[in-house]
């Protein structure tokens, strides 16, 4: 569980900016952690402007207010603090403020008490840097959170957050893409060229259609969606229009529906009149659907693999791959080569960005541990 789960669980806003980078985690959390966005350019010149009124009050200005930095934004006096910090792997930094004040209120909370602070009135917010190891080099994120301990506070955050996002968004995509360029981009697998579970299935299948999507949930909940599937159980996920009578897919985790076995049934309708068969199952790793039908005239043979792949210890990425078979080739090619990869496109991205939302909201409901890590 990532650190800031611990200090600012289930916010009413997330951002997650992630890049992959080719430098080592060690190498790339001294660069993270101690990255500056002054350097860029017309961020400096945001926090020039933003100080005009304290050199206008006579106010001279420090190498350290010029510095935007983790330990610049958190020193005393700012209303910021680091809440905890795991040296090479995670720091966090939050406020309880008014923030949609010109000159912001801050409350006085000492980091233990920051998570269970609920003082009306007040709004809360949390970012952090983590890294993690990734294949050959690592993974860095940079995560927002933001709360309030009211509903008229979130309503007045929320206004507040809607125009000042304008310009605090591009800053954090800037500074990712100058830590990126810094520690050099890595390459991740391609989900048309990697190797995945099920591939043996079907060896001489020409057509294949492959997506793939970040997920900043653990592998084992996501599973858990992928174990729902079918309309037997939770639905497709997709466009349930389409795919389930129009009845929307079940939008929580159920009692019962945690595993499935090689040889079960998963209903590919709601009329309960057609199956696709477990063929391979890895607990939270690969599930693989196969199945074949005679349509248009001619045979056809599919698998469909999900496939989740960890990427740290607290999101994943998950490949979906559809291969097809079939005879005659002409109709092989009419239904597996022109017809069906626009349609299983549009569902199959739907079903991910469905998945995605519900798993990562999953993830950010989860009770915070116990014990808290201070400095």
């Amino acid at each position: 569980m990532r650190l800031i789960q611990q200090y600012l669980p289930n916010p009413r806003h997330t951002e997650i900016n992630r890049v992959f980078v080719k430098a080592k985690p060690a190498d790339a959390w001294e660069y993270a952690r101690h990255f500056d966005a002054a350097t860029i350019p017309w961020v400096k010149l945001l926090f020039d402007i933003r100080a005009l009124p304290d050199l206008l009050r006579g106010r001279e200005r420090t190498a350290e207010d010029r510095s935007v930095g983790v330990d610049q934004v958190a020193r005393k006096g700012t209303g910021f603090m680091i809440l905890a910090e795991k040296p090479g792997q995670e720091v966090v930094v939050g406020s309880v403020g008014q923030f949609w004040h010109l000159n912001i209120p801050f409350a006085s909370v000492a980091p233990t008490d920051f998570r269970d602070f609920q003082e009306p009135g007040w709004g809360k917010l949390a970012w952090s840097i983590s890294v993690e190891p990734y294949n050959e080099g690592s993974t860095i994120a940079l995560e927002l959170r933001t709360t309030a301990t009211d509903e008229a506070s979130w309503e007045k955050l929320n206004q507040y957050y809607q125009l000042i996002g304008l310009g605090s968004q591009p800053i954090r995509r800037s500074a990712m893409a100058h830590i990126v360029a810094e520690l050099g981009k890595l390459k991740t697998p391609d989900e048309d060229e990697v190797v995945l579970p099920g591939d043996e299935h079907l060896p001489d299948a020409r057509y294949s259609l492959n997506h793939k999507i970040d997920i900043e949930a653990p592998p084992a909940l996501v599973w858990r969606y992928l174990m729902q599937l079918g309309c037997d159980r939770a639905g497709w996920y997709s466009i349930d229009a389409l795919d389930h009578e129009g009845i929307p897919s079940t939008d929580h985790l159920m009692a019962g529906w945690e595993t499935r076995q090689v040889g079960d049934k998963v209903s590919a309708t709601m009329a309960i009149d057609n199956f696709y068969e477990v063929v391979a199952v890895e607990p939270e790793h690969y599930l693989l659907l196969g199945g074949e039908v005679d349509r248009i005239g001619g045979h056809f043979a599919m698998t469909w693999a999900f496939v989740l792949e960890p990427i740290g210890h607290d999101a994943c990425r998950l490949y979906t791959r559809v291969r097809v078979e079939g005879t005659p080739k002409w109709k092989e090619w009419l239904l597996a080569g022109f017809y069906y990869p626009p349609v299983h496109a549009l569902m199959e991205r739907t079903q991910l960005k469905h998945i995605q939302k519900l798993a990562e909201r999953d993830a950010r409901a989860r009770p915070a541990e116990i014990m808290l890590i201070t400095q």
